[in-house]
């Protein structure tokens, strides 16, 4: 089958990947170099969960996603994860946390705040009356050796990428316009993240593009410190990142904006961001290193969409958003091949207009 995939971010390179892998003529479209980072999939790092707090069907797609993470990493020849535990953390009740215990097999590991002062060498620190609930397998991705790893893999296996490449909005069936040129296709599945509200407005009103800001700092820490997720009223989430730095990010705060007008971090960010390492990284120096921007594009219940075009059955919109999907990425191609074969499995399903999940539990959720 004839297959167009437009947009080259994590999602739309494990497509091609897992595409061209079954036998389909694929055809992956960018609009950008394939390495950019105006998107949401560039970055050195990224969290690793097996037991996601989001609901079940996410601990469902993690477990289903790290066979595969170990059979690309045989691949790239080297790792793309490196474990290192997760602290869950949030005030007394939080139903972040909670749901992280319910969905572990190690209800057992919840403590009280107080206690990551001794488990972290005071390099962490919480409220003593929070609940933090320490998962051990957590860790961090290799975001962009993992991007790499793909953009070389999906064209040994057939695929064929194009960068700088540009697909006429909207798009309204399996004709598409490509740098002014027509070309037919027998299905198009449209991964192109904040850009996807222009190329299939049907889906505007349930796709919002938000601007997030990510901050490095130094870290005085001799060996790597725990991810953190933190149920506060920013939804900080953090992570160790090379070259002696830990990253931070808030995922409850950034206005609307329109992908290609996305200002760059500035120093109200820098003053958000110090924040948060004064009271949880104490050690920490809160001057960042440096800073950037990143998009999220949230679905009101912050779960993925993937659905197909009302217009035209093949055409697929595959959104993996909401700021938590770069963990599944190896699934992705997997649900979308379900797709193009006709087999709608419940993970599938659970992501469609019609049946979806419920709402995923997320930090700081009340903010969107």
């Amino acid at each position: 089958m004839k297959v167009a995939v437009v947009g080259l971010g994590i999602a739309g390179l494990s497509i091609c990947a897992r595409l061209a892998l079954a036998g389909h003529d694929v055809s992956g479209f960018e609009q950008f170099e394939l390495m950019h980072e105006n998107g949401s999939s560039h970055g050195d790092t990224r969290i690793m969960r097996l037991t996601p707090g989001e609901g079940d069907i996410y601990v469902r797609l993690a477990r289903r996603a790290n066979a595969i993470w170990r059979s690309w990493e045989g691949l790239a020849g080297r790792p793309l994860i490196e474990w290192t535990g997760g602290l869950m953390a949030g005030p007394r009740g939080s139903p972040f946390v909670a749901a992280c215990q319910r969905l572990s097999a190690a209800p057992a590991a919840l403590m009280r705040g107080d206690a990551m002062h001794a488990l972290t060498r005071g390099y962490v620190s919480m409220p003593y009356e929070w609940d933090v609930f320490r998962q051990e397998d957590c860790g961090i991705i290799a975001a962009d050796a993992t991007r790499a790893f793909l953009i070389r893999q999906a064209p040994h296996w057939g695929a064929k990428l194009y960068a700088n490449t540009k697909i006429e909005a909207p798009i309204e069936g399996l004709n598409l316009r490509i740098n002014g040129e027509a070309r037919a296709f027998d299905a198009v599945i449209v991964a192109a993240g904040g850009w996807a509200r222009a190329l299939l407005p049907e889906f505007a009103g349930r796709l919002s593009v938000r601007r997030r800001v990510v901050a490095w700092f130094s870290t005085p820490s001799p060996r790597l410190l725990p991810v953190i997720c933190v149920d506060n009223d920013e939804g900080v989430f953090g992570m160790p990142a090379p070259r002696g730095h830990y990253k931070i990010g808030l995922h409850a705060i950034g206005g609307v904006v329109e992908p290609g007008a996305v200002r760059e971090p500035d120093e109200a960010d820098a003053a958000l961001l110090a924040a948060q390492v004064r009271a949880l990284l104490p050690k920490h120096d809160p001057t960042p290193v440096r800073m950037a921007r990143c998009l999220y594009t949230v679905t009101p219940d912050e779960n993925f969409l993937i659905a197909p075009s009302m217009a035209h059955e093949r055409v697929l919109l595959f959104s993996a958003c909401s700021g938590h999907g770069f963990k599944y990425a190896p699934v992705f191609g997997e649900l979308a091949q379900e797709w193009l074969d006709g087999k709608a499995s419940a993970d599938l399903e659970a992501f469609g207009s019609a049946r979806r999940a419920g709402t995923a539990t997320a930090l700081g959720a009340h903010k969107f």
